[in-house]
């Protein structure tokens, strides 16, 4: 009895520890603008991307976080805005389809 006690208490724990994230997530993608990322079709090249970006997010879009094909929208926009299309690395909370961006580092890679 004791035994299995003792791997259920230490099976509680391990599950505990791996189930709570402390910073929240780690995402890599990019910061483009809403109305790029939203397009079907490539609005511009990788090239331009980080002109295209500041001169929409300039004109009144919104900055959001493309992490593959999933795109993020973003809490908190002055925290991000220096980074429009940058490739970023963001540690947040995640909420839906939403980020609060907690940490942002530029991915040089």
């Amino acid at each position: 009895m004791k035994k299995i006690l003792s791997v259920a208490v230490l099976f509680v724990a391990i599950s505990t520890t791996f189930a709570f994230k402390p910073g929240g997530d780690h995402l890599k993608g990019y910061i483009d603008d809403s109305m790029c990322a939203s397009s079907s079709k490539p609005m511009c090249t990788p090239e331009t991307r980080v002109a295209c970006a500041k001169k929409c997010i300039k004109d009144g879009a919104k900055a959001v976080l493309v992490v593959g094909g999933k795109v993020y929208k973003i809490t908190n926009q002055k925290t991000v805005i220096k980074y429009a299309g940058k490739n970023v690395t963001v540690d947040g909370k995640i909420t839906d389809d939403t980020i609060e961006v907690t940490s942002i580092t530029e991915d040089k890679s």
